[in-house]
């Protein structure tokens, strides 16, 4: 136990994790955040109507909440404000307020807040978590396919002097993840949960990505992002317009899956087997608040039905056992076994999954985050490794995404299936080379260079496979 805590202290001084030097905020926005250029920032969802003095009363909220769970994001919200040569606050009121009209504005009035706004498309996510004991013993997967309106993703990295550093997968143009992992192995994703009667009242908190991100900067462990999570509730600092939510928050330890609507929050640990979520809440202390009809919940009942179906399939197929592949696969699920009609979980909207494979022995270094970054029939999984550094600029620039989302809206793959898995497979499996070398320096070496060394191995291991993508669509 005594070298096992040295270990994790090396690496946290070392970097070896997604613990390194921070981005320059100021530069990153200016370079990559093209979608915010000569934008005009909306009021919010239509559905509660703002008076100049609501939506006066909302921001003070929003800002008093905003410092007192995240003052750094609130300074960073500033730079941003720079770096567009906003008026300060804009920026802040843009997290608040969340939509954003996708017409042009003469500039300079970007930076002013406009009495119109677009309430966003709906949209439903399918999460779900595999414990150890259907994996290799040693890991646990924890699984989103992520619905909203189709927009560039990238692979967000921060790593804020004094929190704790993180991996996600978010808005190409934005800090705030819908999941991701930090350098204690702590994964946090949320989907959209029940409809609830007094949604209103959510809505002067922050949003769920912006929580996120608090929860990973915040947390060493699933139990504090847990405890967390309902201090920001009880605070009435949540905000989520119609709905509550539901979040899997787990670590090497221990797996929960939470349900909260702006008045409660439930958490139950996941101890064995596997669990699926779509958009509707199960436990019976949060059903009472809910207003989804029949129908509705029908059509989320049938998307987990649907990964649970596949998920005990190919366990049989694999002896018991869970593999990325199979979480990849089991993403990409666009048709019901019975063949009947409804939303699937990877439908029109799912703009991209992640498998978050939380390592039960060096979860801060030998955890991995298998991306996609577009909709996942039309795109290629990639392990990305807690250690990544240089992120390639495609990703970085949403480029990369905006290619796999072009093919799904033509319903196009990006690869024909037996190459795709070709490559999926060979990815995989010089990520699996790179984590064993890794795991046995980490049991052996008592060097202080080492996790240098192991960080080198990992990051050697993702630039292979970027290469190795990108020279296999090069040759179609």
């Amino acid at each position: 136990m005594r070298y096992r805590n040295f270990l994790i202290f090396m690496v946290a001084i070392l970097g070896i994790g997604a613990a390194a030097r921070d981005i320059d905020v100021e530069n990153y926005v200016r370079k990559y955040w093209t979608f915010y250029r000569d934008r005009v920032v909306g009021n919010g969802d239509k559905r509660w109507p703002l008076t100049p003095e609501l939506k006066a009363e909302r921001f003070r909220h929003f800002k008093g909440v905003m410092l007192r769970f995240a003052p750094h994001i609130v300074e960073e919200s500033y730079t941003i404000d720079r770096a567009f040569n906003w008026k300060k606050g804009t920026f802040l009121a843009i997290m608040r307020f969340s939509s954003v009209k996708s017409e042009p504005a003469a500039a300079p009035a970007a930076a002013k807040v406009s009495a119109d706004s677009k309430r966003e498309e709906y949209h439903e996510c399918t999460s779900w978590v595999a414990m150890s004991d259907l994996t290799d013993g040693k890991t646990v997967f924890v699984h989103k396919n992520r619905d909203s309106s189709l927009h560039e993703v990238a692979l967000l990295r921060r790593a804020v002097p004094g929190k704790h550093a993180w991996i996600g997968n978010g808005a190409q143009s934005g800090f705030n993840p819908t999941q991701g992992i930090n350098d204690r192995g702590v994964v946090v994703l949320m989907n959209s949960g029940d409809p609830a009667a007094e949604s209103d009242n959510s809505q002067y908190g922050m949003g769920t990505p912006l929580i996120c991100r608090i929860l990973l900067e915040e947390s060493g462990t699933a139990e504090a992002a847990v405890e967390l999570l309902k201090k920001i509730v009880a605070d009435n600092a949540y905000s989520h317009a119609g709905s509550g939510s539901i979040w899997f928050i787990g670590d090497s330890k221990n797996v929960y899956i939470v349900e909260n609507n702006a008045r409660k929050v439930v958490a139950k640990p996941v101890n064995s087997g596997f669990d699926i979520r779509a958009n509707a809440h199960h436990y019976p202390e949060m059903q009472k608040y809910s207003t989804r009809n029949f129908s509705s919940l029908n059509s989320h009942f049938r998307r987990e039905f649907a990964v649970r179906d596949f998920l005990l399939n190919q366990q049989w197929r694999n002896n018991g056992i869970l593999t990325p592949a199979d979480l990849a696969a089991s993403s990409r699920i666009n048709r019901y076994p019975d063949k009947g009609a409804g939303y699937t979980p990877c439908g029109s909207r799912t703009l991209t999954g992640v498998t978050f494979a939380i390592d039960m022995e060096f979860p801060e270094t030998l955890s991995t985050m298998y991306s996609v970054f577009g909709p996942p029939r039309s795109s290629c999984y990639i392990p990305v490794p807690m250690t990544i550094r240089d992120i390639p600029e495609e990703i970085l620039d949403g480029s990369f995404s905006r290619k796999s989302i072009d093919l799904h809206n033509k319903n196009l793959p990006l690869l024909p299936e037996k190459e795709l898995n070709a490559l999926e497979e060979r990815m995989y499996k010089r990520h699996a080379e790179a984590l064993g070398q890794v795991r046995k320096i980490l049991r052996t070496s008592r060097n202080h260079s080492t996790p240098q060394d192991a960080a080198k191995i990992l990051n050697d291991a993702f630039n292979a496979n970027w290469q190795d993508m990108q020279s296999t669509l090069k040759q179609k």
